[in-house]
């Protein structure tokens, strides 16, 4: 297989020191991305479901660049990611990301996804940022892995929601069971809803190539019983894929 490559860039309304920190820590990561922890020297991604990858520190020069890597989707193929930072006069920030590793066989599905998957967490730091600066996070991801077309799953998904909104607009969810959700449409595509609280950001999304519907969601500064909400979400999420609504 040959190697591949993936770009992306986003000019962020904060200092390189508070970039640096958001890429360069478990904290930071956590903040935008999905919840990180430091295990043994090694950083541990928990993407819900039971979900993690543990990836390691190859390469970094404080305050500009880092480089982890990660096992590939293959389990041996190293798949490594790349953050640079660069400040730019009126204290704004470039952050450049290069994903590159060994892909499976269905090349553009895979970047397809991948590239989405990063739109949006690049999103979420930017508005963190724009919304919730210096905030400590406090992080909820519920996973679910399905058989079934991932395309019938997310309308159901939306159904049990009860909203189907479009971008910008205000919008309340009652997932049964849960407390109901309540913002503005920040982000909105075929497989994903985001929606922007009071407090943090609620991210749902599915991924076709990895059959695989998801929610992140972000708290700032205030207190979470994470286990709890967790395992809510989790439970709805399964019983939504196991096609029973109650």
């Amino acid at each position: 297989m040959d190697e591949r490559r993936l770009a992306k860039e986003i000019e962020l309304a904060a200092t390189p020191e508070q970039v640096w920190r958001a890429i360069s820590t478990p904290e930071g990561m956590s903040i935008w991305f999905v919840p990180h922890e430091d295990a043994a020297g090694e950083l541990e991604a928990d993407f819900g479901g039971g979900n993690t990858q543990a990836g390691r520190v190859l390469e970094s020069e404080p305050g500009r660049r880092i480089v982890y890597g990660a096992p590939g989707p293959d389990g041996t193929a190293p798949m490594t990611f790349e953050f640079l930072v660069e400040g730019r006069a009126g204290g704004t920030t470039v952050l450049r990301l290069v994903q590159s590793g060994f892909f499976g066989d269905d090349w553009e599905a895979e970047y397809d996804g991948f590239g989405k998957g990063w739109d949006m967490f690049l999103h979420n730091l930017s508005e963190y940022f724009r919304y919730f600066p210096g905030l400590p996070v406090a992080n909820i991801v519920a996973t679910g892995f399905t058989s079934s077309p991932v395309e019938a799953v997310w309308r159901e998904l939306i159904a049990c929601l009860g909203a189907d909104p479009a971008l910008g607009e205000r919008v309340r969810l009652a997932p049964a069971g849960l407390e109901p959700v309540e913002g503005v449409v920040d982000l909105r595509d075929r497989l994903l809803l985001g929606i922007r609280t009071e407090h943090g950001f609620h991210r749902f999304m599915a991924d076709e190539p990895h059959h695989m519907v998801s929610s992140v969601q972000y708290f700032y500064g205030i207190q979470v019983d994470r286990e709890t909400r967790t395992a809510a979400w989790q439970s709805w999420l399964d019983r939504l894929i196991a096609g029973d609504r109650k």
